[in-house]
């Protein structure tokens, strides 16, 4: 059994994070398993189990089977297919029984045969370990395992509001808050024009305004 252990190479955000936690990813072909020793430590392990064939049927065909049938000896892996996983399985979970908290991700019904193996042997021990099996239909990146397990660990980065975290601009939106219609090409928005006459006579006002006081009355526009 080959076991890789590359390191994600970040330090913690909190001071304190537990270590007592764990992510595990398993499938048929191998597992990755995440934990927490100092930063997210990564653990490869390879399961070495071989492809499993169903045992074919017989086609030879005699008086005593006349529509076949029967089992050719060896050409069928199954069970050995099935003991080799078992063996796979309690060899990962004997590492992970010091943990008190674990995620198990993983595609089918391994990872799910994974947990309540996990739990099965904390009964024994008669300790407390929070199992979650998580289905996921995708192995998860380096990246994303070391996050999930920052999470769990209470260690978590702090996100990035730049680059392609960027937050988008606002849209521009009427006076009653709803967002504008997008329109083609370069448009800037323009306030709303007044009406004619109103225009005309802010424009005296303003006339009036900036000419000297000469005592006379004036008389309103109207």
């Amino acid at each position: 059994m080959r076991v890789d252990r590359p390191s994600d190479g970040r330090r913690a955000a909190n001071d304190e994070p537990r270590e007592d936690v764990g992510v595990v990813w398993v499938d048929e072909r191998g597992a990755v398993l995440v934990r927490w020793e100092g930063e997210p430590t990564l653990e490869r392990v390879e399961s070495n189990v071989p492809p499993r064939h169903r045992q074919a049927g017989s086609l030879r065909r005699g008086p005593a089977r006349p529509a076949g049938g029967g089992k050719v000896h060896g050409l069928g892996t199954e069970r050995e297919h099935e003991a080799l996983l078992r063996r796979f399985l309690v060899d990962l979970a004997i590492p992970l029984t010091q943990l008190d908290e674990l995620e198990i991700l993983g595609r089918g019904l391994l990872h799910r045969r994974l947990a309540e193996l996990l739990q099965r042997l904390a009964a024994r021990d008669q300790r407390q370990v929070s199992v979650t099996a998580v289905p996921l239909t995708r192995r998860p990146s380096d990246r994303q395992l070391a996050a999930r397990l920052r999470r769990l660990a209470g260690a978590e980065l702090p996100r990035k509001l730049v680059g392609r975290y960027r937050l988008p601009p606002r849209e521009p939106t009427s006076s009653t808050g709803r967002p504008l219609d997008p329109a083609a090409g370069r448009r800037t928005l323009r306030p709303a024009r007044l009406p004619e006459r109103q225009e005309i006579a802010e424009e005296l006002e303003q006339m009036l305004a900036d000419e000297p006081d000469s005592g006379a009355p004036t008389r309103p526009f109207s």
